[in-house]
């Protein structure tokens, strides 16, 4: 966990809001980076989002048997984001249609960010977004990631001020055609 404490109730919910928006219609799973306790799946769960239809990566083991537990729908997939599209195929997620994540990406070192967000737009379709939240106004990638990737612009972003610490969740996608 890259958190003092788990994502808000506020925080959450903005992220499941962000992602049923960034699906449009779009068919395959929802995958979340870094399920944790939970928060942001539950979130998920009631923004309407199919329990079949997401597939929770959680890197540590015993978090992997909380989700298990306390999550009977969701897929759950115990190993490490940096390597997905291995994990994925691996599990038999074939089709993405989005990414949360919930990784702490601004304070991990740039190679592994350079390997989760790599993975993440490898696994992704043409169109299909990241959602992301950071605690403070910075994007959660580099610009020459960015720009490497071709993702849209610098992405965009929604304040959650009463979230504890602020938050900001962020939406990056790579243009439909090249």
């Amino acid at each position: 966990m890259g958190a003092v404490m788990p994502s808000g109730r506020l925080l959450a919910a903005a992220m499941a809001k962000t992602t049923k928006a960034v699906l449009e219609g779009r068919p395959g799973h929802v995958v979340e980076l870094g399920a944790g306790t939970g928060e942001v799946t539950k979130a998920l769960l009631a923004a309407g989002i199919a329990p079949e239809r997401l597939a929770l990566i959680e890197r540590d083991p015993e978090l992997a048997i909380f989700l298990r537990r306390h999550f009977p729908g969701p897929r759950i997939i115990e190993g490490d984001a940096a390597r997905l599209p291995r994990l994925l195929a691996d599990h038999g997620v074939a089709s993405v249609a989005a990414v949360v994540s919930s990784l702490p990406l601004l304070s991990l070192p740039a190679g592994v960010v350079n390997g989760i967000v790599g993975g993440v737009f490898e696994a992704l379709p043409r169109g299909g977004a990241l959602v992301q939240f950071t605690y403070g106004p910075t994007p959660p990638r580099a610009r020459a990631l960015r720009e490497r990737l071709h993702l849209d612009g610098g992405g965009t972003a929604n304040g959650i001020w009463r979230n504890v610490p602020p938050a900001v969740v962020w939406t990056f996608r790579r243009p439909s055609t090249a």
